[in-house]
């Protein structure tokens, strides 16, 4: 290792030490305080991988700690015993701290069956009564001499075959070998960092792989996971706090609360108006999920540029809801919301990316009957959503950049034609009936125009035409009628593979694009602040479903419930979701969420309301035939529904976890 500057040796030969260390520590997790076989099996060497993984960018980041030690200009420990010697003591801190927390792990598994994460805090509040419980548990003299032993080695395992890495002769190389070092070491430190090969780095959801809690433990690191768990708060809403809230949320969802299921909300619906028959044969089931689709940018909205002329016609023959929207402008979010049937109102980032709340209690789950199939053309990894998929969906299988054959793009994974035409086939080839969610990616900045051969062309367009119609450049413009016209393609193939006839389809969007105001959507959208959340919500079966303009108001919570009220079978609702076909004509709002204000939004089209959940600020209005809204003195009935629905969602966020596998 000569050809290496010391500094670069001790680093790396302190990095593979402590990897290896903890290499063992995962063995020994696996032989004896796991539950499951040490065999060689797909899955649980693909939860070791995941964990030999962190383990290594642990060490690493271990390693790293002693720069200041060795980077210190002329005076480091490359040029000075004594600062050796200090250096030596620094690294007994660093494998003190190391053994210490698997310690602490092992016995909080054998304590409460899961790896240690950051409610290990909660222990502190009476440090008598923990510590009493530990010396009456575990045999703590016993593990302090087994610490001590280890440790006394590793020190001078270090002190024998490290240090002297420092103290060599100087090897004077030239410059652009010097160059070369710092590029290659650069390059292979970050790719340990990221843990894989992929701009999406190794996270805690990828243990996650399969729901299993077990297997997840086997690929997770102590000190990985204390830091992802630590970043998310505990506070939720109770069933106390939703108390004076029932008479409300029995109003808005038409069920009495409390209920007498697992959560407050739970109760059991039967359709009112499915247009499946109980002796026909069971369709299958496409929702599309249309990255950054907003009203704004739809024809049939009265966008002016006709950039949706497949989803204008789509819409013509089909069930649309005009007034739909979802709770908040996030793509996480929309995921989470879609699946779960519940706001999200998480106060840090996303609850995809909160490990306490991925396995959750899903309608979806209601169609037992079909073979569920999530495909995307990027990586699930991406903000957690994969845990949440796989947690969430039972029996689903996962479809991601990695699965498909068509080369990547561009940051979201392969095209969306690609991705569209790849869905098409491998749903041909499912048994049916099937469930396939499509969640396109490409109406999403950088806007890639991809070489796909699906025949798109590019349309211009002055700045001035872009701004009226919401466009805030050509390039967005263009990755809409790039989707609308892959969204023409996907019904050509389906209609080419015979599934068209018998398929419900489902397509919604995500977000707003932009919140650029527009002559063609209500003002009273611009005037609350939501003018990033309508989006569509189209319904398409021609064999079953008439053409329809529905105009009553939803939001995204609403769409599972909606579709198993197509089907006879009644169904365990445990969401803020409701049946738009029970709703039609109740004039019940939509729910909308502002994070950055924290704040929540009622309306029904003829009144509206805003609630700020910091200052307790309460903005009610009426809203005329032309969608101006007129701010009243007095609180409307929307208010209630606001609070209501968010502290609705806070209780669920956590309520509505579903025991995991074991």
């Amino acid at each position: 290792m000569n050809f290496l500057p010391r500094r670069v040796q001790y680093l790396l030969v302190l990095t593979l030490a402590l990897w290896c260390l903890q290499g063992l520590f995962r063995l020994l997790f696996w032989g004896l305080l796991s539950e499951l076989p040490v065999a060689v099996e797909g899955y649980l060497l693909k939860a070791f991988w995941v964990g030999l993984r962190f383990d290594l960018r642990v060490s690493l980041l271990a390693a790293l700690i002693t720069l200041p030690w060795l980077f210190l200009p002329r005076f480091s420990a490359v040029n000075y015993p004594l600062l050796r010697r200090f250096l030596g003591y620094w690294f007994g801190i660093i494998l003190i701290t190391i053994l210490t927390m698997y310690v602490l792990d092992a016995g909080h598994y054998l304590y409460l069956n899961k790896r240690i994460d950051a409610s290990i805090v909660r222990f502190s509040s009476d440090i008598a009564i923990s510590t009493s419980m530990v010396w009456q548990s575990y045999p703590v003299i016993q593990i302090c001499f087994a610490m001590a032993v280890t440790w006394a080695l590793g020190y001078w395992l270090h002190y024998q075959f490290l240090l002297p890495l420092l103290s060599q002769e100087k090897n004077r190389r030239r410059w652009y070998i010097n160059c070369i070092h710092v590029i290659v070491i650069g390059a292979l430190f970050l790719l340990i960092l990221l843990g894989r090969w992929s701009l999406v780095p190794l996270r805690w959801n990828h243990a996650f792989f399969n729901g299993n809690t077990q297997v997840a433990a086997l690929g997770l690191n102590p000190f990985v996971w204390i830091y992802d768990t630590a970043r998310f708060t505990t506070d939720s809403a109770t069933k106390e706090d939703l108390t004076p809230h029932f008479g409300t949320l029995s109003y808005l969802l038409g069920a009495d609360f409390p209920s007498g299921g697992v959560a407050a909300l739970d109760r059991w619906k039967t359709p009112t108006a499915p247009v499946v028959g109980a002796q026909q044969t069971t369709p299958n089931l496409v929702i599309v999920f249309m990255e950054s689709l907003g009203a704004s940018h739809i024809g049939a909205y009265g966008n002016k540029l006709n950039p949706t002329p497949n989803i204008d016609t789509l819409i013509k023959q089909s069930r649309w809801y005009p007034h739909f929207n979802v709770p908040a402008r996030s793509t996480a979010k929309s995921v989470f919301t879609s699946i779960t049937g519940i706001p999200d109102v998480s106060a840090i980032k996303t609850a995809t990316r909160n490990p306490y709340i991925t396995h959750q209690r899903s309608v979806i789950n209601s169609f037992s009957q079909h073979n569920k199939h999530y495909m995307l053309g990027g990586s699930a990894g991406w903000a957690n959503m994969s845990a949440l998929i796989n947690n969430s969906i039972q029996g689903v299988n996962l479809y991601e950049e990695k699965y498909w054959t068509s080369p990547i793009v561009d940051v979201w994974g392969i095209s969306d034609h690609s991705l569209l035409n790849e869905a098409g086939t491998i749903l041909s080839q499912a048994k049916t009936p099937f469930l396939g969610y499509i969640q396109t990616a490409a109406n999403h900045s950088p806007h890639t125009i991809a070489d796909d051969q699906s025949g798109f062309t590019v349309q211009p367009s002055s700045d001035e035409e872009l701004k009226n119609n919401g466009f805030t450049s050509l390039g967005q413009y263009n990755a809409v009628r790039l989707l609308d016209h892959n969204i023409g393609k996907m019904f050509e193939q389906f209609k080419r593979d015979d599934l068209y006839d018998n398929t419900i389809f489902v397509l919604f969007s995500d977000h707003q694009a932009s919140s650029a105001k527009v002559q063609h959507l209500p003002e009273y959208i611009f005037q609350f602040g939501i003018a990033e959340l309508p989006v569509p919500l189209i319904i398409h079966a021609p064999a079953m479903i008439a053409p329809e303009i529905d105009n009553t108001f939803g939001s995204l919570p609403d769409l599972l419930p909606t579709i198993a009220g197509l089907f006879p079978q009644p169904y365990l609702n445990t969401t803020l979701g409701r049946d738009l076909a029970w709703a039609k004509g109740k004039d019940l709002p939509a729910y909308a969420f502002v994070q950055d204000s924290r704040t929540s939004v009622a309306v029904n089209g003829k009144q509206i309301a805003s609630v700020n959940h910091i200052t307790g600020k309460v903005v009610s209005a009426d809203i005329d035939e032309d969608g101006v809204a007129h701010i009243t003195a007095k609180a409307n009935p929307m208010a209630a529904a606001a609070t209501a629905y968010y502290l609705a969602a806070q209780y669920l966020l956590k309520a509505n976890v579903a025991k995991s596998q074991n």
